[in-house]
């Protein structure tokens, strides 16, 4: 697994878990948690938000209920970090943060 590394725009990765492992549910408290993050790193409510997963679906639903919870510019990394699935049915050579040869760090 890996995260965007941010370093070299002066910023950072913020992570917070839209489901819960093991079992794979929501965290009802997602946008509770996240909001708090973002609020002890003085980031305002107009602030652009990029949410991304490994493929791009989980962090479409995490932009959704941030911007639910009143923040204005959510914005989802539609192939994630990691894209689609390829013939082999492996992720990370198709398409995606890591694919497209953006900086990216071991997570």
């Amino acid at each position: 697994m890996g995260i965007p590394d941010l370093g070299a725009l002066g910023k950072r990765a913020v992570l917070v878990e839209w489901q819960t492992f093991p079992d794979q549910s929501v965290d009802p408290r997602f946008a509770d948690r996240l909001a708090h993050e973002l609020q002890a790193l003085g980031v305002q409510v107009d602030d652009d938000l990029f949410f991304i997963c490994r493929s791009g679906s989980r962090s479409l639903a995490a932009a959704k209920a941030m911007a639910s919870a009143g923040y204005r510019a959510c914005h989802n990394v539609s192939e994630g970090f990691e894209g689609p699935l390829d013939d082999d049915r492996h992720r990370g050579s198709l398409s995606g943060w890591k694919a497209t040869g953006l900086p990216w760090l071991q997570g």
